[in-house]
């Protein structure tokens, strides 16, 4: 295996002599083959680097393919990368990345880590700093973007109105409210600030202490710890970074004066602590970071403060322990990129950036090890990234963990923005692969598919009565030929956007999701003349589908493609209003009811349960096969939306061709959708 260490310029002069030292002698170690090239190095059009090879204390020159992986120590912003990097970058694994600043980064722990989190407030003008002052007395600014101790300032209150102003240069002044504004003014002038409250950890010599986990990404991808070590600054300062001036302590002798007998639990608290947030900090990203150094601080009861992540941590004091498990990760990322290991067969599910179909994450994975298949998850931020390996989400020892993976064999897609503009990258990566869903992105215009559905005798009766709402004229006469009504947008709303139209002697009660309003003929006409401006709108007849205590409801029928490629029902889903005005059902102020197919039928339909049942498959099955035959795209599921009056009558709301939700129905959706994505793999003539 090839390893190229590379840096735009010269990575002999970016790269310190005893990094380059520990890796040569790892890489020996090893069986790795090493060399250092810059960016001039790089023939992008014959697929070759020319780089210095170390050999017996000497580097000689040569040109090779390029390498396997590329260890681009000391990483550049993307805008800075050079046109030969980019391309490098789509053939051959990068292992180093970095990280958003210190502002990112803590926004992004705020949801689900705010128990680590110390108060954090961006410092936009001094009133900022001024409140967090009211508040603790002490506070910390901290550069968004510094390094290694930089630009740090602590300001605390001493004396009424008097503030004592310390930089982490050790320069150190009083200063009245007015002069401590305009010092802030001057901070904010230069830079992204954040202002946090000073909490510190002493020492009994008053030295502030913290603690740097130094954790890694080993020969599985898996974070590891590969050093933990205590941080402690000169006795009466507030930083205790190493580049400024700090030491580290043994660490063992630190944790048990401070803790006792409790030192060794403290360091598994801190270093499982720092492995929970690694994982966290990586999770936005659309790569896996190879390191990351996690401060965190310790009070005396043992609570443990983030403090920062750093992807490039300070590591002259074991850079022999760092480059062992750096160069088992690059092998990894060969091993992956050549398919040595995770090898079988695959289903990369292709969701948006916040999807919490979690449930149907965990039933994919099952059903797809059933079927001896790999499955996977993954965001179109991470198909857009440039790289040969993409970052997934793989089930592994009970959770959930980022790794990386090749491309899948084919794509189940839950996304469904094939032609936006912000998903066009991911798809044009993912291009050449089959895929579930070939429809343009968005919901089926619903007068495009009722004049898809008509004319076929299984379906036309249980059409809706309709009309595009094109005048306020037309939809009066609409609405006085079949009475109560419901007008909707065309294109899917989940509810929203939806109200109800129904006279009530001279006047006419609109009842939207939340409220119920009477309008006069001339205020209606306005309303719908408004509404006929958009030219989105359609009105349909209301069909009166309540339950014996006159609660709204309708059912989804969700079907889904089975292994030869014919759509079967995998489930009845009833849901109910809990509230008798609530008309639309699945809107999202409307508390909503649900319950089994096998209960519901009995009670709506005492003694018609089997006909009941069977009239609904019926028609199902016959829209499915009416979209099937006419839609030129390619779709693997379906929601119907059915509404039922009292005397049985089927009427559908409309067909869901997009985003169909599963909720409840994960198992059954899978059972189908992992067999049918392994016919796509290996279609049969």
């Amino acid at each position: 295996m090839l390893i190229g260490v590379y840096h735009r310029s010269d990575p002999f002069e970016s790269v310190g002599r005893s990094r380059i030292d520990a890796l040569i002698a790892e890489a020996e170690r090893q069986g790795i083959e090493l060399c250092f090239f810059s960016v001039n190095g790089i023939d992008t059009e014959r697929g070759t680097v020319t780089a210095l090879h170390p050999h017996n204390g000497q580097f000689h020159q040569r040109e090779t393919p390029y390498p396997d992986v590329v260890l681009n120590e000391s990483p550049e912003l993307s805008s800075m990368r050079p046109e030969q990097e980019k391309i490098l970058r789509t053939e051959v694994p990068f292992a180093v990345h970095l990280i958003g600043n210190k502002e990112s980064v803590t926004k992004y722990l705020q949801t689900d880590y705010a128990e680590f989190l110390l108060p954090t407030e961006k410092l936009e003008s001094p009133a900022a700093a001024e409140t967090m002052l009211k508040l603790y007395g002490d506070i910390i600014l901290k550069p968004s973007d510094g390094r290694r101790g930089g630009g740090i300032v602590r300001v605390k209150n001493e004396a009424g109105s008097r503030y004592r102003f310390e930089e982490s240069s050790g320069a150190s002044r009083w200063k009245d409210l007015r002069e401590l504004r305009k010092s802030l003014r001057s901070l904010i002038a230069k830079q992204t600030y954040l202002v946090q409250p000073y909490l510190p950890t002493l020492t009994a010599q008053n030295e502030p202490i913290d603690y740097r986990v130094h954790v890694q990404r080993d020969g599985n991808g898996d974070f590891q710890v590969t050093r933990t070590y205590a941080r402690v600054g000169r006795p009466g300062g507030f930083v205790s970074n190493l580049s400024a001036g700090g030491r580290s302590p043994d660490l063992e002798e630190t944790l048990r004066s401070l803790y006792g007998n409790e030192a060794d639990a403290m360091r598994i608290k801190l270093e499982q602590t720092a492995l929970r947030l690694a994982e966290a900090v990586n999770r936005p990203y659309p790569f896996l970071c190879n390191e990351l150094g996690i401060d965190l601080l310790m009070n005396e009861q043992g609570r443990i403060y983030f403090l920062e992540a750093n992807a490039s941590p300070e590591t002259r004091d074991h850079e022999d322990l760092r480059a062992v498990r750096l160069f088992h990760f690059c092998r990894h990322l060969h091993e992956v990129r050549s398919g040595l290991v995770r090898n079988r067969r695959s289903i990369g599910m292709l969701v948006a950036e916040k999807d919490e179909d979690f449930r149907l994450h965990d039933a994919m994975a099952f059903a797809s090890a059933a079927h001896e298949t790999d499955f996977f998850w993954f965001r179109p931020v991470d198909a857009a990234y440039d790289s040969p390996l993409l970052k997934a989400m793989v089930f592994q020892g009970g959770r959930w963990a980022a790794q990386y993976r090749r491309l899948p064999d084919v794509v189940y897609d839950r996304l469904k923005e094939r032609g936006l503009r912000r998903s066009e990258k991911a798809y044009a990566r993912l291009q050449g692969i089959p895929n579930t869903h070939s429809r343009p992105a968005g919901s089926f215009n619903k007068v495009k598919a009722y004049e898809m559905l008509a004319g076929d005798p299984a379906i036309e009766p249980h059409l809706i009565p309709y009309t595009a709402l094109d005048s306020a004229e037309r939809a009066l006469e609409f609405i006085a030929a079949h009475g109560q009504t419901v007008i909707k947008p065309s294109g899917g709303t989940k509810g929203s956007a939806i109200i109800v139209v129904q006279r009530e002697g001279e006047h006419y009660r609109i009842d939207d999701p939340v409220y119920s309003h009477l309008l006069g003929a001339e205020q209606l006409s306005a309303l719908l003349a408004g509404l006929a401006e958009s030219k989105d709108m359609v009105l349909q007849k209301f069909i009166d589908s309540v339950t014996p205590e006159g609660l709204p409801f309708h059912i989804r029928v969700h079907l889904i493609r089975d292994a030869e490629g014919v759509f079967r029902i995998i489930g009845h889903m009833p849901y109910i209003s809990t509230q008798q005005r609530h008309k639309v059902v699945n809107h999202h102020s409307n508390l909503r009811a649900f319950t089994q197919w096998y209960w519901f039928l009995p009670y709506q339909f005492p003694g018609r349960e089997e006909e009941m049942d069977a009239k609904i498959d019926s028609f199902a099955y016959a829209v499915a096969a009416r979209i099937e035959e006419r839609l030129e795209h390619r779709l693997w599921e379906i929601g119907l939306d059915l509404g039922i009056e009292q005397d049985g009558s089927i009427w559908l709301y409309e067909a869901n061709m997009n985003k169909v939700g599963v909720i409840n129905r994960e198992l059954e959706a899978s059972a189908l959708l992992v067999p049918s994505c392994i016919r796509l793999m290996n279609p049969t003539p």
